[in-house]
């Protein structure tokens, strides 16, 4: 069977990079040797009851097998999860020694994936019950800290990942926390731009970050760096391309910020995202990634998560304060038959019979 055909004005690429790394590979900085947490997978009965509740995180990441441009593989968020729980384990490791991190396979289940032949698509109510499934299990054999690691910002998925921590986390008295809805809320201010809490990255200008959020400078530079042996050779000749370059060809106005957005600002993003994504896989400057602006990106986000989780860690802070900017448009993003209503009028697609 031949290859699907990319999406009009994107180059299929199809040559991969032979390396050394492995399929979940996870690289940490030069001056520091990899954190290696128990795998949940290898552990007997035996060794998970004497795990210590009290001092055991439980990392869980719950990405998606979705299209990030026709030049990085399906796996990308779930590499990125992964390597990002890393980086934060690796950091807190130096200030919790006596903490032990557990970390369960990956789960591939994830809502709003991009409408492309690569991507598995799941609803959110299925994201939802499997991370409370999971959770529920963790928390009724005794772990009080589930932390979930995700890197896809999929509407939907965020909140289905929210809702399904908040209830097992109330109903169970465990802490069970989005670690990428903490990235949203507490590190960032509720603005998708990331550029802020990334700094400087080698090669890559803060405005090469505006607007990067799929597939683009940095999912293409942390992909380099963690799995980049899967990455095409020619993504560099990739142009750039995002929801607001779109916009303002057409001659339209910018979308709202998520942070402090009215709701109706909210509509109208996530129509013009998904609308662009209907169209278009990935939004960025792919060309400007690098393997040391990844390395320097996870770093950057590994230290600054970890002191924000340190925070949840000590009981400083509660989880339940730390939503995302979509958690107050909950009732609305995780009702089955709205959503699909909502997705099929902003794509212009039409409704299912």
């Amino acid at each position: 069977m031949l290859p699907p055909r990319a999406p009009a004005g994107e180059s299929r690429v199809a040559t991969f990079r032979v390396g050394r790394h492995g399929a979940f590979g996870y690289r940490a900085p030069m001056d520091a040797a990899p954190y290696e947490p128990l795998a949940w997978q290898h552990l007997r009965g035996p060794d998970v009851a004497a795990l210590d509740r009290a001092r055991t995180i439980v990392w869980v990441a719950v990405s998606p097998l979705e299209v990030h441009g026709p030049h990085l593989p399906t796996a990308t968020d779930v590499v990125e999860a992964r390597g990002f729980g890393r980086a934060i384990m690796q950091r807190f490791a130096e200030r919790f020694p006596e903490v032990t991190h557990v970390e369960l396979p990956a789960y591939h289940v994830a809502a709003d994936v991009l409408p492309h032949a690569g991507s598995v698509a799941f609803r959110p109510a299925t994201v939802r019950r499997v991370v409370e499934d999971v959770a529920a299990s963790l928390a009724r054999q005794g772990f009080r800290h589930v932390w979930l690691t995700n890197f896809h910002a999929g509407p939907r998925h965020l909140v289905a990942m929210e809702v399904a921590a908040d209830a097992v986390s109330r109903r169970h008295g465990a802490r069970v926390l989005s670690v990428f809805s903490l990235l949203l809320a507490h590190l960032n201010g509720g603005s998708q731009e990331i550029a802020d809490v990334l700094g400087p990255l080698p090669g890559i200008a803060r405005d090469d970050l505006v607007g990067d959020a799929h597939g683009g400078a940095l999912e293409t530079s942390l992909m380099l760096h963690l799995l980049g042996e899967h990455v095409a050779a020619d993504y560099a000749a990739l142009p750039p391309r995002t929801v607001a370059m779109a916009l303002a060809a057409e001659g339209r106005p910018p979308l709202p910020d998520l942070g402090g957005a009215a709701l109706g600002a909210l509509v109208r993003r996530f129509r013009e995202t998904l609308a662009y994504y209907h169209r278009t896989t990935y939004a960025g400057a792919p060309g400007k990634g690098s393997a040391a602006a990844g390395e320097a990106a996870l770093a950057r986000l590994g230290s600054v998560s970890a002191d924000a989780l340190a925070e949840v860690w000590l009981g400083r802070v509660r989880p339940e304060d730390l939503r995302s900017p979509l958690w107050k448009a909950r009732h609305l993003l995780m009702a089955p038959l709205l959503g699909d209503l909502f997705e099929r009028w902003a794509t212009g697609e039409p409704p299912r019979v």
